[in-house]
């Protein structure tokens, strides 16, 4: 300043703080103590970059990548002097940090600013005004969509004299990445091994864009607008040259199909599962004219006398994790009569079967592992039966298969491990199948007890 030189002093912050004061630790300096000390500096022009989190949340350790050479320029030639503040966030609003971007959303489109993306009129240099509206508008754009909402960087300055104040120039600086002026679309460039986020720019056509970047090997990811496909281009950059991306030397990478994290809607939540358990059968008119005509259902010598065993087999789809429908294929009862009648022998017996179509609720008691459910069903039932005759050792069979409606209501307890789900279910199925020529119709149905193990593909 003594030998007629504007003198610049840059202050940057990033850390806790409340709204009307900075935390170092367990000491405060109020933002008021702040501004009295920056205006005592015997500097031309202070500017102050504020990134602080004002609700004291956790803050993440922040690494950094080498830092450009901007070539800043303390011998601009400025008469501008005063003071600028520029902030991550309102007074009312919270300053957020993202993982993708291992780094603030505004620091990290603020250096991107910086580094050419907001110099708007292409003359080589980013001013002041320039990266604040470039940090506002996309600082604004990225975290509109997130939980903590919208956050708008401000800037408050109080400057005198002509011009505006270029904060750097990356036309001047040593390694240069160029995007050309007819590359249109999103280009993320990242460096090769730490993956870093080095820049995000939405290039518009028509215009040249000099990005100032360390010396070093990176990757960028060009989307051209309305594109199905992405391109992965290498971008080589050494000291004192300029690399220009060109899109005819990259790679093709076709999109991987991905899902929105909590939008269920476009998930494919498809499922098998089986399982295995007995029926009980059910008694009525038809069991009852059997034994008036002389017929009961008691085992012969070699008969087991257990419940008829249940097996079943389904696929499902839910429309979100509380809600599934889906097919089912399943056994229902089976039994015999026998009668003697003089020399004749007689023997009934019947098997059944059933297949529905259900709509399942879960209500979780420990989400996503514990639930208690309940499901309601309608499909058709058939049954088997075939009555047998046999006087003197010559057997005659009459066989005939009887079909009906099926309902079906069921509950029980579910406990999810990665895809898989384990189901313990009691429930019960009405299914007037069977009928005589009296009248008569057996409910083939009746309680059962299941256990089934169903495998996911949406965990």
């Amino acid at each position: 300043k003594e030998r007629g030189e504007q003198a610049v002093f840059y202050f940057y912050y990033s850390g806790h703080a409340r709204a009307a004061a900075l935390n170092l630790g367990a000491e405060e300096v109020s933002v008021a103590l702040l501004r009295e000390r920056l205006s005592q500096l015997p500097s031309t022009l202070s500017l102050v970059v504020l990134d602080a989190c004002q609700s004291g949340a956790y803050a993440r350790p922040k690494g950094a990548e080498p830092a450009a050479d901007f070539s800043f320029n303390s011998v601009s030639k400025l008469t501008t002097q005063g003071a600028a503040v520029m902030a991550s966030s309102s007074a009312q609003e919270l300053s957020q940090e993202s993982d993708e971007l291992r780094s603030s959303y505004f620091t990290h489109h603020l250096l991107v600013g910086l580094r050419g993306a907001g110099d708007t009129d292409g003359d080589g240099r980013v001013t002041l005004d320039e990266a604040y509206r470039y940090a506002y508008r996309r600082t604004l754009a990225a975290t509109a969509r997130t939980q903590v909402g919208s956050q708008h960087v401000t800037l408050q300055m109080d400057l005198s004299g002509r011009g505006d104040v270029p904060l750097t120039y990356p036309s001047l600086s040593r390694a240069k990445l160029a995007l050309p002026a007819a590359l249109q679309g999103q280009v993320l460039v990242t460096r090769k091994g730490s993956g870093a986020i080095a820049a995000e720019v939405q290039k518009v056509a028509g215009t040249k864009l000099l990005l100032a970047l360390p010396a070093g090997s990176y990757e960028a990811v060009v989307r051209e607008p309305d594109a199905q496909r992405a391109l992965v281009c290498a971008a080589p950059l050494q000291d004192d040259a300029t690399y220009t991306l060109d899109t005819g030397t990259c790679a093709s990478v076709k999109d991987t199909p991905t899902k929105k994290k909590g939008d269920e809607s476009e998930l494919d939540h498809w499922a098998i599962e089986a399982g295995v358990g007995i029926n009980f059968n059910s008694q009525g008119e038809y069991t009852d004219r059997l034994r008036e005509f002389g017929y009961d259902n008691k085992p012969g010598l070699f008969d087991l006398d257990t419940p008829p065993l249940r097996v079943s087999l389904g696929l499902s789809r839910a429309f979100n994790k509380y809600f599934r429908t889906g097919v089912v294929f399943h056994t229902l009862t089976r039994d015999q009569y026998r009668r003697t009648f003089g020399a004749s022998k007689d023997e009934f017996r019947y098997s059944s079967y059933g297949a529905d179509l259900y709509f399942r609720g879960d209500l979780f008691l420990v989400e996503p592992v514990l639930s208690l459910y309940a499901l309601a069903g309608l499909g058709l039932g058939m049954a088997p039966n075939t009555y047998t005759t046999t006087v003197s050792g010559a057997a005659r069979d009459t066989s005939a298969v009887d079909w009906g409606p099926l309902l079906s209501g069921a509950g029980g307890v579910s406990v999810s491990v990665r895809n898989a789900a384990f189901r313990l279910q009691g429930g019960y199925e009405y299914a007037p199948v069977l009928k005589n020529r009296l009248g008569d119709v057996l409910n083939v149905g009746g309680p059962s007890v299941m256990f089934a193990i169903e495998l996911r593909t949406d965990r």
